[in-house]
């Protein structure tokens, strides 16, 4: 899919199968150039937000903040937008009618620089209480 001029590609994962990873500090392997990465996410249990890092090719590294607002909020967080809003979400129990969004967010590069990678932020694992961050796809454009 095509975004803000950023073209995604949306995790191909069977029903009942992860098709995003929480912000726990990970890293992405990227390649690539441009004046901006976009991230496609989102929040649960509020607005996650945090400090990641884009580590370049030549060594240096660029500290920028990522936040999405909480998926059931279908309001985007500062500097973002909404993706797409759907009219109900697949649970263990089959589906619960309940409006939520996937967000956009995007941060502008260093010019002239290429990606390594993206080091997400360390925001939580989803097994304490408190805000998650999920993120589904990952451009650089």
């Amino acid at each position: 899919m095509v975004h803000d001029g950023l073209t995604f590609t949306w995790p191909d994962s069977r029903p009942g199968t992860p098709d995003n990873v929480t912000a726990v500090g990970q890293v992405i392997p990227l390649s690539g150039s441009g004046s901006k990465l976009g991230l496609l996410g989102t929040g649960v249990y509020g607005t996650a937000s945090g400090t990641a890092t884009v580590v370049y090719t030549d060594g240096t590294t660029q500290q920028v903040t990522l936040g999405f607002a909480d998926w059931w909020a279908n309001s985007p967080a500062p500097g973002g937008d909404i993706l797409t809003t759907l009219p109900y979400l697949n649970i263990a129990g089959g589906r619960q009618d309940q409006r939520v969004s996937v967000y956009y967010t995007s941060v502008t590069l260093q010019p002239g620089k290429t990606i390594r990678y993206l080091q997400l932020p360390n925001v939580n694992d989803g097994m304490t209480p408190g805000n998650v961050m999920h993120v589904f796809a990952v451009a650089v454009g």
